[in-house]
This record gives C-alpha cells, sequence and structure tokens, in this order.
C-alpha cells in the first residue's frame, strides 16, 4: 500500500507541474495586455510601464513562469485583477461551494445510476434492460446547460417551484441553500449516473457469471442472498473507484452549469477571469482544478486495492 502511494505520488508531482507549465504558457496565447486592464480606464503610460516591471510582463515568459512558480509554492496566487483581492482568499472562498455541488451531484447519480444498472443486470434482455440502456444513452447525450435551461423554464418561469439562479450558503439558510441547489446537482448528476448505470450493469453482469455464483445457486441458496451477499459486493468493487474519479470530473467540469445557474464556484470564477482577462485567476483554479483531479485519482487508486483484498501485500 505504501509503495503504491509513492509510485502515484511519483507521477503525481511531475504531471502537475507540466500542467502548470501548459496553463502558463497557454494563457500567453489569448489576446490582450494585462497590464492595460491592471492600469484601469485612464491607462497612465507611466502607471502601465510600472505595472508590467513589477509583475514581469517584460521579461522572457521562462523567466515570467519561473516567478510565477516561486510564488506557487510560498501559497501566494497573486492578486485578481477584477476584484483587486488575493486569489488565495477567492479559492477558499469559491472551493466549498463547487465541492457542495459536486457531493449533491454525486448523491444524485449513485442514487439513480445504481439501482438502475443493478436491475437492468439482473432483468437482462427484458424491456426494463433496454428501457435502463435507453435511460442511459439519454442521460449522456443531453447537454447540461440545455438540460439546466429546460429546468429554469419549467421549475422557475412555469411553476415558480425553485429559484432560477443564485446561491445561498448553508449558515445563511438550510432550506434555502437546498433550493437552490437541487436543479444543478441534478443536471450534473444525471450525466454521472447515466456512466455509473452502464458500469454498474456490466459489473453486475460480470459477476453474476462467476463460478462462486454459480455454486451457491447449485447448493439452493436463495436469489436474493446471493445477488445483495455475493453478487453485488464484488460489483461495486470497480463501480466506487469510477465514482471516485467522477466525483473529481464533477469539481473540473461544472463550468456551464454554475454559469446557467449563477453559482459562485469554482466554474464561474473561471468563466469571469477569462473575460476580464484576469490571467491569474485562470492559472489558478485550472491548477487547483488539475491538483483536485488527481487526486481523486489518486484515492481511486487506494480505494481499488482496499476493496480488492487480491491485491493487497
Amino acid at each position: 500500500m505504501v509503495g503504491l502511494l509513492w509510485r502515484r505520488l511519483a507521477v503525481a508531482i511531475p504531471t502537475l507541474l507540466l500542467v502548470s507549465m501548459m496553463v502558463f504558457s497557454l494563457q500567453k496565447l489569448l489576446p490582450g495586455d494585462p497590464a492595460l486592464a491592471l492600469a484601469g480606464e485612464e491607462r497612465n503610460p507611466e502607471v502601465i510601464e510600472y505595472l508590467r516591471e513589477k509583475y514581469h510582463f517584460n521579461d522572457p515568459i521562462p523567466v515570467q513562469y519561473a516567478h510565477w512558480l516561486g510564488s506557487l509554492l510560498q501559497g501566494d496566487f497573486g492578486t485578481s485583477i477584477r476584484t483587486r483581492l488575493p486569489i488565495g482568499q477567492m479559492l477558499l472562498e469559491k472551493l466549498p461551494v463547487t465541492i457542495e455541488l459536486a457531493v449533491l451531484s454525486m448523491l444524485v447519480a449513485v442514487a439513480l445510476g445504481l439501482p438502475i444498472g443493478i436491475i437492468a443486470a439482473l432483468k437482462r434482455g427484458t424491456s426494463v434492460d433496454y428501457g435502463a440502456s435507453v435511460l442511459g444513452l439519454i442521460g449522456l447525450s443531453i447537454p447540461n446547460f440545455w438540460l439546466g435551461i429546460m429546468l429554469i423554464l419549467l421549475f422557475s418561469v412555469n411553476l415558480g417551484w425553485l429559484p432560477a439562479g443564485g446561491y445561498v450558503p448553508p449558515w445563511e439558510g438550510l432550506w434555502l441553500n437546498i433550493k437552490s441547489m437541487i436543479m444543478p446537482s441534478f443536471v450534473l448528476g444525471t450525466g454521472t449516473a447515466a456512466i455509473l448505470m452502464r458500469h454498474a450493469r456490466s459489473a453486475m453482469l460480470g459477476s453474476l457469471k462467476q463460478d462462486y455464483i454459480r455454486t451457491a445457486r447449485a447448493k439452493g441458496v436463495k436469489e436474493r442472498i446471493i445477488v445483495l451477499r455475493h453478487a453485488l459486493p464484488n460489483a461495486l468493487i470497480p463501480v466506487v473507484t469510477l465514482g471516485t474519479l467522477q466525483f473529481g470530473e464533477l469539481l473540473a467540469g461544472a463550468v456551464l452549469t454554475e454559469q446557467v445557474f449563477s453559482i459562485p464556484g469554482f466554474g464561474k470564477m473561471i468563466v469571469d477571469g477569462v473575460f476580464s482577462r484576469d490571467y491569474a485567476v485562470v492559472q489558478a483554479v485550472v491548477l487547483c482544478t488539475a491538483a483536485i483531479f488527481l487526486l481523486m485519482s489518486l484515492l481511486a487508486d487506494l480505494a481499488y486495492v482496499l476493496l480488492n483484498p487480491r491485491l493487497r501485500g
């Protein structure tokens, strides 16, 4: 277990460094001069030159990257051009919102995907199985932004049951917080539910074909016990590891959903940063998102080893 952890860390650290290089380099290809944005509307030439010297905009790109990486290693993500606030403070404020959305979306995905996938496997070849496959294809095919807009039109505009957008922190009102997160959580959760459903069905079918299942049936063990005690625990091993990776993707892929529902998380933060040419914010969000995804990938590997005794040792 310890050896696996060190091997994964040995891969994750260079990967994160490579991501930081790519993020910094690609930002330099975007149009616009950050010094002009920092200078404000007056754009005094002296101020612009001072800002270029202060933030090393006149230096070669490798030198700029070295200064930026050195600041990151000291915990300094820089200052936002748009809000004039420390980016580290902004990340700490936005991250809990995105984590809450990802957790609720994952609950929706598990509640929908696992039961449907397991039932489809048990009813293989029947109309229930075909219906589940159709639902899975629909969940994978519908774009998040379109589904979000349709839900807003139905539940907010026509019925008036839920708010069309915005976010209320739990400490300001738990029920209001839940109401504001129902639709975005469902939008994000349906796509993940379709993925979990397909993998749960496949894993359950593979588990039901194992020799120990045939032996249990030959001994006259009840089908309910065979499914719940023998087939299901083994089928859930790959699904759990997949779910861990999907949770990382939910944290990284909520950009459009947060924008549609005006949720102040990582997704909206990066969109606002792109439109305002706030390079430092975009770099910090992308790098943090990559770090979170690598962490979830590491946890997925560890979960697979913990759940599968044959891989321990």
